[in-house]
């Protein structure tokens, strides 16, 4: 399951096409999901998570509406795995706004600061996010989950980030 919150809304045709695929799978899929459900009571939240999860993807469903099913079980089946996977303690995101609230700031910042906040402006908009992530406590996987990428391009974004960040610090030090 992405946790990739995707801001952009559907298009006409997509609507259409996912409002053809809930008349038509819904119960099904709240079938599957009930089968795929440790407990009866999250069946409903499997098949919720299914449809959101087909909402953010409808555009890779490249078979028609009516042999979609095997695509839709695939999604059940994802979803209802991940409903259940334990969340380790290092990848929950944390809340830090108490005590980053609590602790006084400098009336000016220190040279050193400047030149590290600068050097985090050259960070690339995907790099950037990567790093936030990270710096929450998440793993490259659900970093990974949560941006939509691959572990590999995280990696990549994280990795790439780090050497610029250390050349612009060499050349500011």
């Amino acid at each position: 399951m992405s946790n990739r919150i995707d801001a952009s809304p559907l298009t006409a045709d997509s609507a259409e096409r996912l409002d053809r695929l809930f008349r038509l799978y819904s119960r099904p899929v709240l079938a599957l999901a009930a089968r795929w459900a440790k407990r009866p009571q999250d069946a409903d939240d499997i098949a919720a998570e299914t449809w959101l999860k087909v909402c953010r993807a409808i555009s890779t469903l490249r078979a028609d509406d009516e042999r979609a099913m095997p695509w839709l079980a695939s999604a059940v089946r994802t979803v209802a795995i991940d409903f259940y996977r334990p969340k380790r303690q290092s990848e929950q995101a944390r809340d830090w706004t108490d005590a980053v609230a609590s602790r006084p700031l400098p009336a000016a910042p220190a040279a050193d600061t400047a030149a590290d906040v600068e050097a985090f402006d050259l960070l690339t908009p995907h790099q950037a996010a990567v790093f936030k992530l990270k710096a929450q406590g998440l793993s490259d996987r659900r970093i990974a989950q949560r941006l939509g990428r691959s572990e590999t391009a995280v990696w990549k974004r994280k990795h790439a980030g780090a050497r610029r960040l250390r050349r612009s610090l060499a050349l500011a030090g």
